[in-house]
């Protein structure tokens, strides 16, 4: 993955809010006009140093009066920040999205041979892909 595809994937989500929407099998976080990043792998949101909520929590009771909703906690976790800055491990494809208030979402690109996310967005006027390989390459597509 050349350089500059690297710093416009990684401007091109700074300064949007993001909702996260369950679409079986994956999980899908919507940052509006089309940025998406499908998560086919784990994730999680972490707050204030802890972990907020994980993919797998999703469904669980945890001694609640009811299981958990995973689109609810996320929403009451990510509500309104914004993203201010974006990281992808080049060796091993994972993913740290950073928003305000000390909040992120960690997905981990954990296999060798299957893709772990897929991001879409718009730079520079045209719409593109970024992949998260099996092994941790990273692809550019055309979107």
């Amino acid at each position: 993955m050349e350089q500059d595809h690297i710093e416009q994937f990684k401007q091109a989500f700074v300064g949007r809010t993001c909702s996260i929407e369950r679409e079986p099998p994956f999980w899908r976080a919507d940052f509006g006009d089309q940025f998406t990043i499908a998560f086919r792998v784990p994730w999680r949101i972490v707050a204030n140093g802890r972990v907020a909520f994980g993919d797998e929590d999703d469904g669980q009771q945890f001694g609640l009066p009811a299981p958990l909703d995973g689109e609810e906690r996320a929403a009451s976790v990510l509500g309104e920040r914004i993203v201010q800055i974006l990281h992808v491990d080049e060796e091993t494809g994972d993913l740290r999205i950073e928003f305000d208030g000390h909040t992120r979402i960690d997905v981990f690109n954990q296999s060798c041979g299957y893709e772990g996310w897929d991001a879409y967005y718009t730079a520079g006027g045209e719409r593109w892909g970024v992949i998260a390989m099996g092994g941790g390459e990273l692809a550019v597509v055309p979107g």
